[in-house]
């Protein structure tokens, strides 16, 4: 099974996602976030296994060594390969960009056998909103992820190891909120 590491956020941004989840649902559109048990996130890195318990604790080292940064959902993005994927965007700043380089650094073995989606300089960051959309539904979920007030500030409160499919969080760590 494979692995993402995955940023969380706070409770204000991840209501104001799952309502969109929500809405995606309640319009008959897709509710593969809800019915797969996600959390609203930001993906690192992707990777195919790891050891057990040196990984988790590096991972908690990593994000106890990252103090609680904010990052801004403002554009509306689709994804429109096979996954089919509609997503918030985020505002790529060099703080964004630093925590994902040296998570990659630091556990680059881990990631050399995986999609190359999340590497450095193809990344591109985004919260998942609607996935396994159909060409013909992506412009309905799109009207229905528009209605959202963007943009969404949110702050990284935590990271999580999750095995997926049916996204079971393995570990999750706090980030530095002092």
């Amino acid at each position: 099974m494979p692995f993402a590491v995955e940023m969380f956020f706070d409770e204000r941004a991840d209501k104001l996602v799952r309502d969109v989840w929500a809405d995606l649902a309640n319009a008959g559109v897709n509710s593969f976030m809800i019915d797969g048990n996600y959390r609203p996130h930001v993906s690192l890195g992707v990777l195919g296994q790891y050891s057990t318990p040196w990984f988790e604790n590096e991972l908690c080292s990593f994000a106890a060594s990252h103090r609680s940064f904010p990052i801004k959902f403002d554009c509306l993005g689709i994804f429109p390969r096979p996954e089919g994927v509609v997503y918030f965007g985020a505002v790529v700043t060099e703080q964004l960009l630093s925590v994902h380089r040296e998570f990659h650094n630091r556990f680059a073995a881990l990631m050399a056998k995986v999609g190359s989606y999340y590497l450095p300089g193809n990344w591109v960051p985004h919260c998942t909103l609607g996935c396994g959309l159909s060409l013909d539904a992506i412009p309905t979920a799109v009207g229905v992820c528009s209605r959202a007030m963007l943009p969404i500030a949110a702050q990284v409160a935590e990271i999580s190891l999750v095995e997926f499919p049916g996204h079971r969080e393995v570990l999750t760590c706090a980030v530095n909120t002092a």
